[in-house]
């Protein structure tokens, strides 16, 4: 398997040296694996079968793990059912890096009543260049890639000059767009071995193209609150974080979750003609006043909405109030492979309805044990976040 072939979380868990269970001690670092991540509420290496990992079977509720409780709303609440949104759609947030039915894939953008995708995972080179033939130029109008950067040799000389060079071709190749995954900051690392700064200077030129270019940075930077907290009994996350003991990020070198959304805000504010698009709600939907003030502050800045609507959610006031303040800067996504129709229409359910308290993990995945509420966003608004902000963002007409 080529680097090139892998997902984007199994090239974050190589950039990390870990093993294909999530842990750095595993005999498996450093080789891509299709093994999935433990379960269990100790983190161990599950890159081998272990009996001694079978639970022992009891009757006793008392003894209940944690990981097997999985509670039932006895609420009986209004359900919205939207086969469609009330604009076409523009998913400006999604990964089709493993799609082979492209077919199956448009069949499911409209029947949801989606326009458009933007595929994250054009990568670069000869690997964009195919992505854009059998996405962008097969199907025009249904899907726009962006191109990645390759960060092997970043320590050699002359690196950000052949980067640029070569960004600059995919760029005229057809890429709409960069896409940057949270590995800068947290996963790359130099010959020394220390992690890359997203505000590292040899990436300023690489920024200044996308200004010079028009074409959009999508960038992930940090992750959720919880992730930088220790796994206890005080984690709210403390199911998925036990799935995916790699997506915890507390103690090694790793830095602070507040110092890595200032490195992104320094690269922002040093590039004011470069257009970014700070994926997952700037990564802080745990704090809208902070976000709102980044809004404010970056005027070449916005956000997505995609896997964060579980925490969007759960304070519907808040993010009603902020959606309507800041109705010109929100871009809708999903950053979950549209297989079904039914992923696009949950975030539908929770832009346009005001129904309470229901469960949107068939929207991404299980990320806390909450449910959400509709924030019932007028017409207006909508257009602006299915389609209009993101017409804008790419600077080019989608039919």
């Amino acid at each position: 398997m080529t680097r090139e072939r892998l997902d984007r979380r199994e090239l974050f868990r190589l950039s990390l040296g870990l093993g294909a269970c999530g842990l750095a001690g595993c005999a498996t670092a450093g080789r891509a694996q299709p093994r999935s991540a433990p379960t269990g509420a100790t983190a161990r290496c599950v890159c081998e079968p272990c009996p001694e990992q079978t639970p022992p079977k009891t009757d006793d509720i008392k003894l209940l793990p944690l990981k097997d409780w999985q509670p039932r709303s006895m609420l009986r609440t209004k359900v919205t059912r939207l086969e469609r949104a009330a604009f076409p759609v523009i998913d400006a947030h999604n990964h089709l890096g493993r799609a082979e039915d492209v077919a199956a894939v448009i069949g499911a953008m409209d029947a949801a009543g989606v326009e458009t995708v933007v595929n994250l995972d054009g990568m670069w080179g000869d690997r964009l260049r195919e992505e854009v033939r059998r996405f962008d130029r097969a199907h025009p109008g249904r899907f726009l890639t962006y191109a990645l950067v390759d960060m092997r040799g970043v320590d050699e000389p002359g690196w950000t000059r052949r980067t640029v060079a070569r960004l600059e071709r995919d760029f005229r190749a057809g890429a709409k767009g960069l896409k940057w995954h949270k590995s800068l900051g947290l996963g790359y690392r130099d010959s020394q071995g220390k992690l890359l700064r997203v505000d590292d200077e040899r990436l300023d030129p690489v920024w200044d193209l996308c200004g010079k270019h028009r074409r959009p940075v999508a960038i992930h930077t940090s992750d959720p609150a919880a992730f930088f907290t220790p796994l206890d009994r005080f984690n709210e996350r403390w199911h998925e974080l036990n799935a995916h003991p790699d997506w915890l990020f507390v103690g090694k070198d790793y830095p602070p979750r507040d110092e890595l959304l200032e490195q992104r805000n320094r690269v922002i504010s040093r590039h004011p003609r470069t257009t970014f698009v700070a994926a997952h709600f700037g990564n802080n939907p745990e704090d809208l006043a902070t976000v709102g003030r980044w809004l404010e502050r970056y005027p070449n800045l916005y956000v997505d909405i995609d896997a964060r609507i579980s925490e969007l959610g759960r304070q519907p006031y808040s993010a009603r109030r902020f959606f309507i303040k800041h109705q010109d800067r929100i871009l809708f996504g999903t950053d979950t492979f549209p297989r079904d129709p039914e992923i696009f229409r949950v975030y539908y359910r929770f832009l346009e309805s005001d129904d309470e308290y229901w469960d949107c993990a068939a929207g991404h995945h299980r990320q806390g044990f909450w449910m959400i509420y509709g924030i019932h966003l007028p017409r207006p608004v909508l257009e602006k976040i299915y389609r209009l902000n993101a017409k804008k963002v790419l600077a080019l007409g989608v039919r």
